[in-house]
């Protein structure tokens, strides 16, 4: 990876990472005939996601193996929870949410040599 380059899949997490709050939201908003608990649910899974996903990032600047791990694991329960959804553009979130958990955790399984984990931003 470029110095101050980010993968596409990095940018990606950072938009669904507002999206699926605003989805969880959304959720809890709609009155689907679905119980209250299980919305409130979903809500603070997807908000704990993004949480994790948004620590990710920051952090993938200074281990890039953690911040991957992070946002892989940010995004994993949120896309599952979403993916499943009829609506087209949500199914569509969903399988976009499988590829980035697929790469980040291949990005953070990634061999690197002794001192190359940590990521080199220039100023």
């Amino acid at each position: 990876m470029d110095k101050g380059k980010k993968a596409w899949w990095v940018v990606v997490a950072g938009l669904m990472a507002a999206a699926q709050t605003l989805l969880g939201f959304g959720n809890l908003v709609e009155d689907d005939g679905g119980p209250l608990y299980g919305q409130l649910v979903l809500l603070a899974i997807t908000t704990a996601g993004a949480v994790l996903i948004t620590v990710g990032i920051v952090a993938r600047s200074r281990n890039q193996t953690r911040g991957s791990t992070l946002i892989g694991v940010g995004v994993l329960p949120s896309g599952l929870g979403i993916v499943f959804f009829w609506f087209p553009p949500v199914f569509l979130y969903g399988v976009l949410a499988i590829v980035v958990v697929v790469l980040a955790f291949r990005d953070s399984s990634r061999d690197r040599a002794p001192g190359q984990d940590s990521v080199v931003v220039a100023p």
